[in-house]
């Protein structure tokens, strides 16, 4: 969250996409390490393949750079240092991760509650869990509100309440919700079968999995069924665990680890080309013409205006401080549309907003004034 505005500093986008397939390349290597380490380093390459196949890795490397492809390593390398007890690692890699992207905290939390719980590390697990709570809770209450000059406002959750202390709440009164609501819709299910199918359901049968808790739960939980799917960016937090929760899980199952993890990749290998298929994505790359278009499209909202964005758009507008999903259009000054939203455009434009510019793959609409007399005019 914090150093996303950072990437922008580039122009070509394909600089960026390479940067970030380098970033998730460079998270598999601690995973390589511990597989190496706990059960020889054909496991380990095994486990490696295993992550650089997986279907969610893929799926966010081809959507676009995000935020997320800096907290990967950062959550890969912390849980290595945490299993290996290196703890000036761990800290850097909690920093790291916690600039990334406010809710990558929680991860970082669970790693602390593992610590505490299943390493018997009291002192440091508390620490660990304090601060990240303190830091999540400070980001959502003073950082976010200070630079977007507005509340924290992206709660996906009602299911389970209005605020994070109701949903909280709501989870004591109500502990089975946890399961009954992440498995409520066929989509979710079908993910959820999708992602441990990925490593062979190996990840149930380790207590590292707790570690997995908080990225699963954010995403199931979410009343939004983008992050139900197996499209976008939405697997990577979770994508390093599970490759480290697949190798404890395949050690505990001795004598059958390494062929286990071996199935795990070929398995995983499988879903991404003839299940899931995340880089059929890539037929919907532009030219680079067609991408100039839609940039200069979106130049046409002026820098400090509102703005309601398709998803497609948002991360071309992340360095904006007041941008909204077109979904939570609550009367934002401008409209961005991708081309598969054109038919809400049309409605936009019924309902008060003018079109300012379509060009390559994008509609920008303003809206319109009202004047003193009821009537509108165009801004």
């Amino acid at each position: 969250m914090l150093l996303a505005p950072a990437y922008w500093i580039w122009d070509d986008t394909r600089v960026l996409l390479v940067a970030q397939a380098l970033l998730l390349a460079g998270a598999s290597l601690p995973i390589y390490w511990w597989g190496r380490s706990q059960l020889g380093a054909a496991a380990g390459w095994c486990a490696q393949a295993a992550f650089l196949a997986f279907w969610g890795v893929l799926a966010g490397d081809i959507f676009d750079f995000h935020e997320l492809a800096l907290a990967v390593p950062a959550i890969s390398f912390g849980l290595w240092a945490l299993l290996e007890r290196r703890t000036r690692l761990f800290v850097a890699m909690l920093v790291l991760g916690c600039l990334a992207k406010e809710d990558i905290a929680l991860t970082f939390a669970a790693m602390g509650l593992y610590a505490l719980v299943v390493q018997r590390r009291r002192r440091f697990g508390l620490v660990v869990v304090g601060v990240c709570a303190a830091w999540f809770l400070v980001v959502l209450d003073v950082v976010i509100p200070a630079i977007s000059e507005h509340r924290y406002h992206y709660w996906n959750y009602p299911a389970l309440g209005r605020s994070l202390p109701a949903a909280v709440l709501a989870l004591v009164q109500r502990p089975y919700r946890a399961v009954t609501l992440a498995v409520d819709r066929s989509t979710k299910v079908a993910t959820l079968a999708e992602t441990f199918g990925a490593w062979l359901f190996l990840p149930l049968v380790s207590p590292l999995f707790l570690v997995a808790l908080p990225a699963l739960a954010e995403r199931f939980w979410s009343q939004d069924p983008a992050f139900w799917s197996n499209r976008y960016q939405y697997s990577l937090p979770v994508a390093p665990v599970l490759a480290f929760v697949a190798i404890d899980g395949a050690r505990r199952l001795r004598p059958f680890s390494r062929q286990l993890l071996l199935g795990a990749a070929a398995c995983g290998l499988v879903l991404s080309v003839f299940v899931v298929r995340p880089l059929a994505g890539l037929s919907e790359f532009m030219s680079a013409q067609r991408a100039a278009a839609s940039d200069g499209c979106l130049d046409r909202i002026p820098p400090r205006a509102p703005v309601a964005a398709s998803g497609r758009l948002i991360p071309h507008l992340s360095h904006r401080l007041d941008v909204v999903p077109a979904s939570r259009q609550s009367g934002q000054r401008y409209l961005a549309l991708a081309h598969d939203d054109r038919r809400n455009g049309g409605l936009a434009t019924e309902a008060g907003y003018r079109l300012v510019c379509r060009r390559g793959a994008v509609t920008v609409l303003e809206a319109r004034r009202q004047s003193r007399s009821g009537s509108t005019r165009a801004a």
